[in-house]
Protein backbone atom coordinates (compact mmCIF):
# COMPACT_ATOMS: atom_id res chain seq x y z
CA UNK A 1 0.00 0.00 0.00
CA UNK A 2 2.77 2.66 0.65
CA UNK A 3 4.57 1.77 -2.74
CA UNK A 4 1.01 2.42 -4.66
CA UNK A 5 0.95 5.58 -2.68
CA UNK A 6 4.16 6.37 -3.37
CA UNK A 7 3.96 5.70 -6.96
CA UNK A 8 1.07 7.85 -7.18
CA UNK A 9 2.88 11.05 -5.51
CA UNK A 10 5.47 10.55 -8.57
CA UNK A 11 3.22 10.27 -10.90
CA UNK A 12 1.53 13.30 -9.74
CA UNK A 13 5.07 15.59 -8.71
CA UNK A 14 5.84 14.93 -12.23
CA UNK A 15 3.01 15.65 -14.24
CA UNK A 16 3.50 19.02 -12.37
CA UNK A 17 6.99 19.49 -12.81
CA UNK A 18 5.66 18.82 -16.76
CA UNK A 19 3.17 21.22 -16.56
CA UNK A 20 5.75 24.33 -14.94
CA UNK A 21 8.29 23.46 -17.76
CA UNK A 22 5.48 24.10 -20.61
CA UNK A 23 3.88 27.26 -18.73
CA UNK A 24 7.60 28.37 -18.33
CA UNK A 25 8.15 27.67 -22.06
CA UNK A 26 5.39 29.64 -23.59
CA UNK A 27 5.55 32.82 -21.81
CA UNK A 28 8.79 35.46 -21.76
CA UNK A 29 10.57 36.66 -18.55
CA UNK A 30 12.91 35.94 -15.94
CA UNK A 31 9.73 34.82 -13.45
CA UNK A 32 9.31 32.22 -16.26
CA UNK A 33 12.64 31.30 -16.67
CA UNK A 34 12.95 30.55 -12.80
CA UNK A 35 9.47 28.79 -13.44
CA UNK A 36 10.72 26.90 -16.12
CA UNK A 37 14.22 26.02 -14.02
CA UNK A 38 11.88 24.92 -11.01
CA UNK A 39 10.28 22.12 -13.43
CA UNK A 40 13.65 20.83 -14.65
CA UNK A 41 15.05 20.71 -11.38
CA UNK A 42 11.81 18.41 -10.13
CA UNK A 43 12.41 16.40 -13.54
CA UNK A 44 15.98 15.80 -12.28
CA UNK A 45 15.35 15.04 -8.89
CA UNK A 46 12.99 12.33 -10.46
CA UNK A 47 15.40 11.08 -12.47
CA UNK A 48 17.77 10.72 -9.44
CA UNK A 49 15.47 9.36 -7.35
CA UNK A 50 14.98 6.55 -9.86
CA UNK A 51 18.64 5.62 -11.26
CA UNK A 52 20.17 5.60 -6.99
CA UNK A 53 18.75 2.25 -6.39
CA UNK A 54 20.75 1.42 -9.96
CA UNK A 55 24.15 2.28 -8.49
Amino acid sequence: MKGLILRIVKILFFLFCLYLVIVGQKTVGRVYLLVQLLGLSGLLFLLWNYNRKFI
